[in-house]
Formats: C-alpha cells, sequence, structure tokens
C-alpha cells in the first residue's frame, strides 16, 4: 500500500483493503494513514468518509498518525471544517499536525484562520518547522500582509534557526504580487540570490494576469518560455493577456508560436462526485445523459444572476468572434455544467464540490458567487491553483487567483 501511495497510485492502494480483508487481515494505524492519503491524492472525499467511519470504529482514532491523515484527507478533498472538527478533536498533536492544519487553512483561501492556528502551535510549544513557515508566508500572501510576512521571514525564521528555503522566497513573490507590488516582485526575484524555478516565475506572471500588467506579463513570460518552451500554461496565460487587452494580433501570433511546437492546450474538464458516481463534464458538454436537463438549468441559473448585475464577461473568450458568440461559449463552461448538475441532483443544504483540472475563468468565478447566492449554497471548486468557496455571493479567495 505504501509503496503504492508514495509512487501515486493511489486507487492501487486503495485497492488493496478488500484483498486484506478477503484474507482476514485487519488494518492497523499504518494502514489506515496510507488509505486516508491515498484518498487526499485522489479527491475521494466520500471514500474518506467512509474510511473515518471505519477508523471511528476500530478505536484507531487517537493514533497521531491516523488524525493526520484525517485532516490531510478533509482539507484535501474540500471539506476544510470536518478537517478543522477532527484537528480540534486529537488528543495528542505533532508538528505534523500543525502543519496539516495550517496548511489546510492556507490553501482554501483561510489566512485568518491559518494564523491563528500558528500563534496556538507556539503556544502549545510546538517548534515549527521550514514547512510551517510555507503554510505562513502563504497565508500572509492571501491576506495581502507584506510587513507581516517579511517579518516571519527575516526575523521568526532566524530566531527559530529555520534558514529560508526557495518555497519561503516563492511565498513572498506571491505575496508582494497579491498586494500588487509587481515591480518589487520582479526586483526581488532579480537581486536574491536564489536559483528561481519555473513555479516562482509563474506566480508572477499569474500575478501580471490578475492586475493587467502585461508589458511586465510580455518579460516575465520569456522567462518562463526559456525555462520550459512546451509549458502550455505561459502560452495560454499570455493569449488571455492579448485578448484581455483585445490585441488579436499578439492572441494570433500565440497560436502560431504553439502550432509551431506542437503545443496543445488542454481541454477543460471538471467532475463532481453525486451518489458514489462521479460525473465528467467538458465545456459545452453534450455527452451526458441528462445534458438537455444540464442546459436548461444553467440557462436558468445564468437568467436569476443576470437579475443581481451578472454581465458576462466576454474578455474571457479567446477567439475574434462577436459578443453573442462569445457569451455562448462562457454559457457552457465544464464548471458551470458540473455545478449545474449538482444543484439538481443534491440536497438544498448539501454544499457542493467540483474539481476543474484548469484555472477557473473570471466569467466563470463572477457567475459562481453569484449563483452562490440565488441558490443559497456553499459551492466550492478546487482549480489548478487552488480552493475556491463560494459562499453568499463571495469567494475565500478574494478575487486573486
Amino acid at each position: 500500500m505504501a509503496a503504492y501511495f508514495q509512487n501515486g497510485y493511489f486507487e492501487e492502494a486503495l485497492g488493496l483493503l478488500s484483498q486484506m480483508e478477503f484474507e482476514d487481515i485487519l488494518p492497523n494505524e499504518y494502514t489506515f494513514a496510507v488509505l486516508l492519503n491515498s484518498c487526499a491524492g485522489l479527491s475521494a472525499l466520500r471514500h474518506g468518509d467512509l474510511l473515518h467511519a471505519s477508523v471511528e470504529k476500530s478505536g484507531f482514532k487517537d493514533h497521531a498518525i491516523v488524525g493526520n491523515a484525517l485532516v490531510n484527507m478533509y482539507s484535501k478533498c474540500g471539506n476544510i471544517q470536518a478537517a478543522n472538527d477532527v484537528f480540534l478533536d486529537m488528543t495528542s498533536r505533532d508538528a505534523v499536525t500543525w502543519n496539516a492544519m495550517i496548511s489546510g487553512f492556507s490553501h482554501h483561501g483561510l489566512g485568518n484562520e491559518a494564523l491563528n492556528v500558528f500563534q496556538d502551535m507556539l503556544e502549545a510549544g510546538e517548534r515549527p518547522n521550514n514547512i510551517t513557515f510555507v503554510g505562513v508566508l502563504s497565508a500572509c500572501a492571501h491576506l495581502g500582509l507584506v510587513q507581516e510576512g517579511f517579518y516571519y521571514l527575516n526575523q521568526l525564521m532566524k530566531q527559530i534557526g529555520i534558514e529560508p528555503g526557495l518555497e519561503h522566497h516563492t511565498c513572498i513573490v506571491g505575496l508582494l504580487s497579491r498586494a500588487g507590488q509587481l515591480d518589487q516582485a520582479e526586483k526581488y526575484m532579480r537581486t536574491m540570490p536564489v536559483k528561481w524555478d519555473i513555479v516562482a516565475w509563474r506566480s508572477l506572471l499569474n500575478a501580471c494576469h490578475v492586475h493587467k500588467s502585461y508589458g511586465l506579463g510580455k518579460r516575465v513570460a520569456e522567462v518562463v518560455v526559456q525555462m520550459d518552451p512546451n509549458d502550455v500554461g505561459t502560452y495560454t496565460l499570455l493569449s488571455n493577456m492579448y485578448a484581455k487587452a483585445k490585441r488579436w494580433d499578439g492572441v494570433v501570433q500565440i497560436r502560431k508560436l504553439m502550432r509551431e511546437k506542437n503545443i496543445k492546450k488542454e481541454p477543460g474538464v471538471s467532475w463532481v462526485e453525486i451518489r458514489n458516481t462521479t460525473h465528467i463534464f467538458v465545456s459545452d458538454d453534450n455527452i451526458h445523459p441528462e445534458s438537455s436537463q444540464i442546459h436548461e438549468k444553467v440557462g436558468e441559473l445564468l437568467a436569476k444572476i443576470k437579475l443581481l448585475g451578472y454581465v458576462p464577461d466576454i474578455a474571457a473568450v479567446l477567439h475574434d468572434v462577436d459578443d453573442e458568440q462569445k457569451e455562448d461559449y462562457l454559457s457552457y463552461h465544464s464548471e458551470k455544467l458540473a455545478i449545474a448538475y449538482a444543484l439538481m441532483k443534491t440536497p438544498t443544504e448539501a454544499p457542493i464540490r467540483v474539481i476543474k483540472n484548469l484555472r477557473i475563468c473570471d466569467d466563470c468565478h463572477a457567475a459562481v458567487k453569484l449563483i452562490s447566492k440565488v441558490t443559497n449554497r456553499l459551492i466550492i471548486v478546487r482549480d489548478a491553483n487552488r480552493f475556491h468557496q463560494f459562499q453568499d455571493g463571495k469567494c475565500s479567495c478574494a478575487d486573486y487567483w
């Protein structure tokens, strides 16, 4: 099981449990830890819930290794409240426990909660490590706390005796970017004696896209393309920037370059788990057996949110076509279809959890905020960047992702 898990074969790891049971071998705390972490790798919340019930029955609830795996599983499957409930119920905690909770809150955009747990960790006398500070600096980035971030990096880490690594410096780039200090972020990267990787440069590139800093974005994209000439995400972001600036010549140029290099944009896919079945959607999906009802539901939702001021963000469409056609492209993005289907098939008070393989587009983000308001539902979308918790017309990412 552990070998499968460590090599990313999560389904195979989970499959061994039934074989163990068939051979009358009882699972122990290590079995449950590996299985729960495999569920985290697959975002298989329902399976994780069933394992949690088995943990309770088997009496392994109070083992720190199992509690840590439960916190990790619930965080990565999008149920941060359940992760916090497990965390609060744990009788013994170690550094892994605290780190899992800090990182979990941070990844869900709940920066204040992450920093509160960090304070509790210090008060409990638990020594933070380098992983702790990745979560703490990420929390500062979500909140735009520039001064506090530099305090943790330059003073507290030094006091504790931890040498900042690449991941900590990357968090600082994210922090400056989030705060809109893009020039300072670029200067930090150009002057710090750090061997930057593509993740840090893409963090700055993403900020250029969010803050509409297209000149800097082009410079940063050149660096990223030098590091990885086949990085499809960079070409897509550049194309997005040109499209938003209505520079269709730039969009054409990027597309031509992608064709020459044989780089294909990954299609957007979203999936949602309903009653033990995973339903997968692609944009403008007509394959699902209930596609006509789903399209009807999307139309109904869009009509409702237009009354609240929703205007389709046609700048998010990367095709030089008329506005009406652009609106059609946007209406049936995969995440809208997945959310509409979940609204059709789940109880009215149940949270909706959707996973998407790419970054959620600006239009879907604006639409889902308002859908959460008109339906009075908690909608959680995990995209390629982070978790988005949509509730009552707001998102936990505060519109930065």
